[in-house]
């Protein structure tokens, strides 16, 4: 087993060649590698932007990536493959595997040297790219595909190596259109070469590989505190996958550049033996208990909320109405419950949840691309569900709660507790602390300490909201108890982190989606202003396949009418839920305004 070695420390990211590093390691001392190895395809000479040149739809001309160290001759890139792999060999312990990335244009190359080495194949990954950039000479088919050889270096004879089948089959990739949960994995991964916005905020790398590509790899072939060894690191995805999984992890690199690149990264990485999509236990579609018992602490948290006030602040009351409302395709009466509030945000639907819900229609699986506080999700979600935002700390927190709801729980308790200690500066110093290091924990408690659980945020993107002095927060018992009941709800729930444009792919005919998008000139600086134009063709896209939505977008404040002018191609009803009186605007000006929201559907 590798320890911290003389030369060779776990965790670390070393400026040198990866052969020479490799030879300081102990033999049999690597549990995985992952090689992303130059593909040698930086050859015919160097192309250049120049944006007078008007191709269709592209705006300009594109330039080639012209690397040193993508540019060998031939016979050396061979002698070099050969080179590095037989020190791969070498330092991976026959229960390891090996996963190397390539192209069409060194793939081959890999394939036979391996084979010259005695490291078996176990299997030919294609890893198809529906997004991949358009051929742009017109004189080939797109190239949208990598290869990636997986391999082990026990040999045909003694096959050790370590492989998750259970997690294979059973672990869901909403971005994967060929995946099914439970089924088998195939060679054939459909995951977007996209990046999320954290995986380039540092900076990237020409080859740059998604991070969700190389968890994927690590969830099926390693376990928890395995040794990852990344011999081309590049921008560091393969170190920042590992240690968000809880391996650890040795890398080299010979450029400084993304060394620094690759470092920030690793410093953002937090909770990481935390906030992982239970990696090592597998994700079953049995069916839980559904039950619930009613939650008596609720809290509002909109900056629009009821004036009637016989209703305490933390009990939610449903209009009864609801129950008259006659809708032949509603999905057999969704049960009428009071919501709990675990997490106070701004747009709440807690309110209108049950109204909206009982216009449901049969549906096989829901989706909602902005989760927020998560009230349709606690009424309509079941297992197979897809739930989604924009905005990272908030999927943390909701994977906190449905996978270590023991961890937040004593987190809240034990910040609380300091709360009373320090009143109140001790929110500020969590405040500071969050906007360093944005996260699900201190979400959760801010937004239960916050004047009025506004969530508010500055030009910067910072948290900004003070305490409410006149509140300690929620007591950590009531907390725990909203949490276990939450916890038991959203089993087999499928937590996303993704652009909505992306989770609306994966829908089908059967699906029900509900979207309730930053309402036109909306100011939540957590995520950029909604693109109407581009959202309104979203949902055509969701008519052409036959998916039925409900959007609550638009609304009235008293005589102000708040309508945006959805096309009317695209809806087939249109209702009005009232959502009480306008508290903010009575504050502001004395007056009193009766707040009614759209609702819009497809079907």
């Amino acid at each position: 087993m590798l320890k911290n070695n003389k030369q060779i420390k776990l965790n670390n990211i070393y400026n040198m060649d990866c052969i020479d590093g490799m030879k300081r390691l102990p033999e049999n001392s690597i549990d995985i590698a992952i090689a992303d190895p130059p593909y040698n395809l930086s050859k015919g000479g160097n192309w250049k932007w120049d944006n007078s040149v008007d191709l269709p739809g592209m705006g300009g001309n594109w330039n080639k990536v012209m690397q040193s160290w993508d540019n060998m001759d031939l016979v050396d890139y061979f002698k070099f493959t050969l080179l590095w792999l037989k020190e791969l060999k070498r330092v991976v312990k026959p229960t390891g595997s090996i996963w190397i990335h390539g192209t069409y244009h060194n793939i081959g190359i890999m394939n036979f040297a391996m084979q010259i080495l005695d490291i078996e194949i176990i299997n030919e990954v294609i890893w198809y790219k529906r997004n991949s950039f358009p051929n742009l000479s017109g004189r080939r088919l797109t190239a949208s595909h990598e290869t990636i050889l997986w391999g082990h270096t026990g040999g045909s004879k003694k096959r050790e190596y370590y492989f998750n089948y259970d997690n294979s089959k059973e672990l869901i990739f909403p971005e994967d259109n060929l995946k099914q949960p439970g089924k088998q994995m195939r060679t054939v991964w459909d995951i977007p070469n996209n990046k999320k916005k954290e995986e380039l905020k540092y900076g990237k790398h020409p080859t740059q590989k998604p991070i969700r590509l190389i968890e994927r790899m690590l969830k099926i072939s390693a376990k928890k505190g395995d040794v990852l060894l990344s011999p081309f690191c590049g921008a560091g995805t393969d170190c920042v996958a590992a240690k968000t999984l809880g391996l650890n992890y040795i890398a080299f690199e010979l450029e400084q550049e993304y060394i620094d690149i690759s470092k920030k990264r690793l410093e953002a990485v937090k909770l990481d033996k935390i906030l992982n999509d239970s990696m090592y236990s597998t994700l079953n579609s049995k069916k839980k208990d559904r039950s619930i018992d009613n939650i008596e602490q609720i809290t509002l948290s909109s900056l629009i909320i009821g004036n009637d006030k016989s209703n305490k602040e933390d009990v939610l009351t449903v209009d009864s109405k609801v129950n008259s409302i006659s809708n032949d395709d509603c999905n057999n009466r969704i049960k009428e419950e009071t919501i709990p509030s675990i997490l106070k945000w701004t747009g709440s639907k807690r309110k209108q949840a049950n109204k909206i819900a009982a216009y449901f229609p049969k549906y096989d699986r829901y989706f909602e691309p902005f989760l927020g506080g998560g009230a349709m999700l606690y009424l309509v979600g079941t297992p197979g569900s897809y739930a989604n935002d924009i905005y990272l700390p908030l999927i943390e927190f909701w994977k906190l709660v449905q996978n270590d709801k023991d961890i937040i729980i004593q987190y809240y308790n034990d910040e609380w507790n300091k709360l009373q200690r320090n009143f109140p500066d001790y929110y500020y110093n969590v405040r500071d602390r969050f906007n360093k290091q944005p996260n699900g924990l201190d979400l959760s408690f801010l937004t239960r300490t916050c004047v009025n659980g506004i969530v508010r945020f500055n030009k910067d993107g910072k948290f900004n909201n003070s305490f409410h002095l006149s509140r300690k927060g929620m007591k950590p018992s009531t907390f725990a108890n909203i949490v276990n009941k939450w916890n038991k709800r959203i089993q087999g729930v499928n937590f996303t982190n993704l652009d909505y444009r992306e989770m609306l792919e994966m829908t089908k005919t059967g699906d029900v989606v509900y979207l309730d998008p930053p309402y036109a000139g909306s100011n939540n600086r957590y995520i950029e202003n909604l693109d109407v134009d581009l959202f309104m063709n979203e949902l055509e896209k969701l008519n052409k396949k036959d998916v039925k939505w409900l959007l609550s977008f638009d609304g009235q404040r008293g005589e102000d009418n708040l309508e945006y002018p959805v096309p009317e191609n695209l809806y087939k009803r249109k209702i009005f839920l009232p959502n009480g009186n306008s508290t903010l605007n009575q504050v502001l000006n004395g007056e009193v305004k009766k707040v009614e929201e759209s609702l819009y559907m497809n079907f």
